[in-house]
């Protein structure tokens, strides 16, 4: 049992000295290892970007849907309000004093 803490010691000193892989003799592998860390942070780093790209998409997707049926709302509005006669009734419902122009529209010039 002594002798697994005095390892345990041992590899904890090395550690915070930073002289693990020297005695380990892993320190002509270094650039190797380093290369290593570098692809796999980017490899995390790219797919929580691709992760907040899909979640932009997607409300954007929702949005779109939104905007589809708000246009077909207005669409079935709009066509159901294409005659003249159907626009008079429903100013003069609301009182508007807003109606059909009775003579053409004057221009204003320079």
């Amino acid at each position: 049992m002594k002798r697994i803490w005095e390892i345990i010691r041992n590899i904890f000193s090395a550690i915070l000295h930073g002289e693990l892989m020297m005695r380990l003799h892993l320190d002509k592998y270094f650039l190797h290892i380093a290369w290593t860390f570098f692809l796999i942070w980017m490899l995390i780093w790219t797919g929580y970007k691709a992760e907040g790209t899909m979640a932009k998409v997607e409300k954007g997707k929702a949005a779109l849907a939104d905007m589809k049926i708000y246009h077909a709302q207005k669409t079935v509005q709009l066509v159901s309000m294409g005659r003249i006669s159907t626009l008079e009734r429903l100013l003069q419902e609301k009182e508007s004093e807003v109606g059909l122009p009775e003579k053409p529209a004057d221009r204003i010039t320079k």
